[in-house]
């Protein structure tokens, strides 16, 4: 292996490692032996597990984000005489990218799904780190084109409203299998359509029926 080639290995090795066994659960040292390099190597790329964990999950939002930001900057500034985005239109922008991302197995999908699940409400520094520097500029976006669309709703409340709909995209996306003995009628279908359509019908019902509740404001 030459050396250049030893940073994606590493990666390679540590993103199914952190996938099956979290965080805690690998150390340095059997992400080094997954790799097939000795644990130097990987102190020589990533300082710290943290900074190998960052990498690991930047590689793979990044391109997720840069999906959703070309969406979003599309619906923020929509061509000269172009429909204006409805809410529906928006949170498609958001929600489709990490669902079809999540079902590419060729690109580490299913390994991203499990580690965002993860990290989502995960307090400690590794997951504070990651979310601040790749989820928190995207929410920001997010929210400030949701707020176009539902002008009605107040800043903070509209925070909470993405929030949710962060836990309910996670949720959808998650390798549990948990569909399977919920719905027994059928099997976990693998038809990304069918869940990015339930799942933005959702969400939209979930912002409207917060914006039209006069008793919560």
């Amino acid at each position: 292996m030459s050396r250049s080639d030893a940073p994606e290995k590493i990666l390679n090795a540590a993103e199914e490692l952190f996938a099956a066994k979290g965080y805690h659960g690998v150390s340095l040292r059997q992400i080094a032996d997954a790799a097939g390099v000795v644990v130097s190597l990987v102190q020589y790329h990533y300082k710290t597990k943290e900074d190998l964990f960052g990498a690991v999950l930047g590689r793979r939002i990044s391109v997720i984000n840069h999906e959703r930001l070309a969406r979003l900057d599309r619906l923020e500034h929509p061509e000269s005489g172009a429909a204006k985005p409805s809410l529906e239109d928006v949170l498609r922008a958001f929600v489709e990218p990490t669902v079809l991302f999540s079902r590419d197995v060729a690109r580490g999908g299913p390994q991203y799904a499990q580690l965002i699940g993860q990290i989502i409400n995960d307090p400690q520094p590794h997951a504070r780190q990651a979310s601040r520097e790749y989820a928190d500029p995207i929410a920001r976006q997010t929210i400030r084109v949701l707020a176009t669309v539902l002008p009605e709703m107040d800043p903070h409340t509209l925070a909470w409203c993405y929030l949710f709909a962060v836990g309910s995209m996670v949720a959808a996306i998650s390798p549990t299998g948990r569909i399977r003995t919920l719905a027994k009628e059928r099997p976990d279908s693998p038809d990304t359509h069918y869940i990015i359509e339930r799942l933005a019908k959702f969400l939209r019902g979930g912002f409207e029926a917060v914006r039209d509740d006069r008793s919560l404001r």
